[in-house]
């Protein structure tokens, strides 16, 4: 009896840290997840936002256009923040976008949607036909990621098959 008493308090411990645990990582999975999809969806919608500025159109403007256009998807929320924060609050596009409180970039923490709106907020200071030039090319360039990276795991595809039936015989 003594034995399986004293085994109940590591037990104990060992369940409450993973339970602990397990709740505490799974708001974080979840943003992890949606950021991939955003990630994923997000060169379409900046090339859409660099034709929006190459038409003339500013680019407080330009956000709630392509937030109309992509409205069911992830980058589309992204965009609809944005907009939602220049005309209800009244702030700029840098301080939409990185506001530590309201910003969208909060709520989809991206090293790459951050570094794409830096590249924006840059352009934009220099024109719009430059920032809408830098935009597309930014597009494109993170759809060429997205390409060579399928080809990757296309390539390892082949190698860890290979090595699962060999670890199996």
């Amino acid at each position: 009896i003594a034995s399986i008493l004293s085994l109940f308090f590591p037990l104990a411990i060992a369940f409450s840290l993973g339970l602990y645990y397990k709740m505490s990582s799974e708001n974080v999975i979840k943003i992890r997840e949606d950021t991939k999809k955003l990630e994923n969806e997000f060169a379409s919608g900046l090339f859409q936002l660099g034709n929006r500025l190459g038409d003339g159109i500013p680019a407080e403007s330009a956000f709630g256009k392509v937030a109309e256009v992509m409205q069911n998807n992830e980058a589309g929320k992204f965009f609809s923040i944005v907009n939602q924060n220049i005309i209800k609050i009244g702030m700029d596009v840098e301080t939409a976008i990185f506001n530590s409180k309201t910003g969208a970039i909060v709520s989809f923490p991206s090293p790459m949607i951050n570094i794409s709106m830096k590249v924006l907020i840059q352009s934009v200071e220099k024109g719009p036909k430059i920032a809408a030039q830098s935009l597309v090319n930014v597009s494109r360039y993170i759809k060429e990621m997205h390409r060579v990276n399928e080809r990757l795991k296309d390539l390892l595809a082949d190698v860890i098959s290979s090595m699962k039936s060999q670890i199996s015989m």
